[in-house]
């Protein structure tokens, strides 16, 4: 009788031990951003930007510039992260493939402009990610001119 109550005792503190030590590594999870992206800018040349906001706060923008102006080199990307909310700002053009990343630099931060030359009049397409980790999340691809 003493050995069936000991293995009793000593299941029911092992079933114990685990679940204590399950609750403990779980941690409260927090509920992820809300990101909303919107094309803030578009002029007739094929430039344009996109703008994102975090839970309805700006965040940040990608911006294609068509031609050059102003000292902006034509054919040219660039992010911007506003917010320092841990999350970077990616902007990405589609074939030819560039990115513009804010990742490592803290907020507020203009990455260069990353250029070179495509045939005038090319449609391009460009999006606006939120990274963090291996965490995204994307708009979706915007059309210009090059």
């Amino acid at each position: 009788m003493k050995r069936r109550n000991r293995a009793t005792a000593q299941l029911a503190v092992t079933a114990l031990f685990v679940g204590g030590s399950l609750t403990i590594g779980a941690g409260q999870a927090s509920a992820a951003p809300s990101f909303t992206f919107e094309q803030t800018a578009r002029d007739s040349n094929g430039s344009f930007n996109v703008a994102v906001y975090t839970n309805h706060v700006y965040a940040g923008k990608a911006e294609w510039n068509a031609d050059p102006v102003s000292g902006a080199p034509g054919d040219s990307l660039r992010a911007y992260d506003h917010y320092a909310d841990g999350w970077s700002v990616e902007a990405i053009l589609y074939k030819p493939y560039r990115v513009a990343s804010t990742a490592g630099h803290a907020s507020p931060h203009w990455t260069g402009w990353k250029s070179g030359n495509i045939k005038e009049g090319t449609t391009v397409k460009v999006r606006i990610c939120m990274t963090r980790g291996y965490n995204s999340s994307c708009s979706d691809y915007y059309a210009g001119k090059a």
